[in-house]
């Protein structure tokens, strides 16, 4: 009688095959690189826009709020120009005088009352890159046009942005 053995093949993986798997891995790993690499830069824009969008907002209305409160613009006041100084002139709740400045420092729209400095109006995130006050009038009003560029973010999540705001004086 015959004995019938077969060697049998040692099951496992040859070299081409793994081979094959690792370029599929590796393939892997650059698609899931390059979403994590686009979420990251999206993540950026998205807090350098939402910096912006912020502060332009906050400084543009208080800016615009205080202008239309105001009786006049002072003399000391810088317009047409880049660094612009907005000094308005006003009167309180109890008829006393009031002075609101705008300007620049450090990159930051600062704000003060009556010569106390108040802070910031910017968040430290974002830069104003430009701040323009204009003055016009007519026959029986006084206004500011302001223009500012706020800035924020670095390399690839770096974002600028022009706004624009117009008040009459009271």
């Amino acid at each position: 009688m015959r004995n019938n053995f077969k060697l049998e093949r040692h099951k496992g993986f040859s070299l081409l095959e793994m081979l094959i798997y690792v370029a599929i891995l590796a393939l892997l790993l650059m698609v899931v690189m390059g979403v994590i690499v686009s979420i990251s830069k999206s993540n950026r824009l998205i807090r350098s826009a939402r910096s912006i969008d912020t502060s332009a907002s906050l400084s543009m209305e208080r800016m615009t709020r205080e202008a239309r409160l105001s009786d006049s613009i002072a003399p000391g006041s810088t317009l047409n120009v880049h660094p612009g100084d907005l000094i308005l002139n006003s009167t309180d709740a109890s008829n006393n005088p009031r002075t609101v400045e705008f300007y620049i420092s450090n990159g930051r729209l600062m704000m003060k009352e009556n010569s106390v400095d108040l802070g910031a109006l910017t968040e430290s995130a974002t830069r104003v890159t430009s701040l323009i006050f204009r003055r016009f009038s007519g026959a029986h009003s006084e206004g500011v046009r302001i223009e500012m560029t706020l800035e924020s973010g670095a390399d690839t999540g770096y974002k600028t942005e022009t706004f624009y705001s117009t008040a009459v004086l009271r």
